[in-house]
């Protein structure tokens, strides 16, 4: 059930990428960011009300916790702008790749808390077949 939702993940992932982008193109990088996140907050609201959450305070939350939320203007903002040179399937593909990297690294050092995945060599072979790949998008 998760590994479906991974995939339905990656799914979306690609229609923001190209709806994002042409939002962009529509009426520029800054208005778009700004558009894409309230009407994500709308959702989020939508959802968070839904599901009848309730609010609750953030005292002794560590702060890299709440790092997500300006992490991920980042990332929409960083992949709205590459859209605009090098499409969707590049855009994507490279960032799955600095994802991957990061969550190794991530997982291998047990960092912020999470629970330690350790690097095998065995996963060059994995991380070598994707740089491949990559590459073959972007040259082609």
């Amino acid at each position: 059930m998760y590994k479906l939702l991974a995939m339905f993940s990656g799914m979306t992932v690609a229609i923001m990428i190209l709806s994002n982008g042409l939002l962009v193109e529509s009426i520029g990088d800054t208005p778009a960011l700004l558009f894409i996140h309230i009407t994500g907050l709308m959702g989020a609201l939508l959802l968070f009300y839904s599901n009848k959450g309730s609010w609750t305070t953030l005292k002794g939350i560590p702060f890299f916790y709440l790092l997500g939320g300006v992490t991920g203007v980042a990332s929409v903002y960083f992949t709205n702008l590459a859209f605009l040179s090098i499409g969707a399937t590049v855009t994507l593909m490279l960032s799955l790749v600095g994802r991957i990297v990061t969550s190794t690294i991530i997982d291998h050092y047990g960092l912020m808390g999470m629970k330690k995945y350790p690097f095998v060599p065995l996963k060059l072979l994995g991380l070598a077949l994707i740089s491949v790949g990559a590459l073959f998008l972007i040259m082609f």
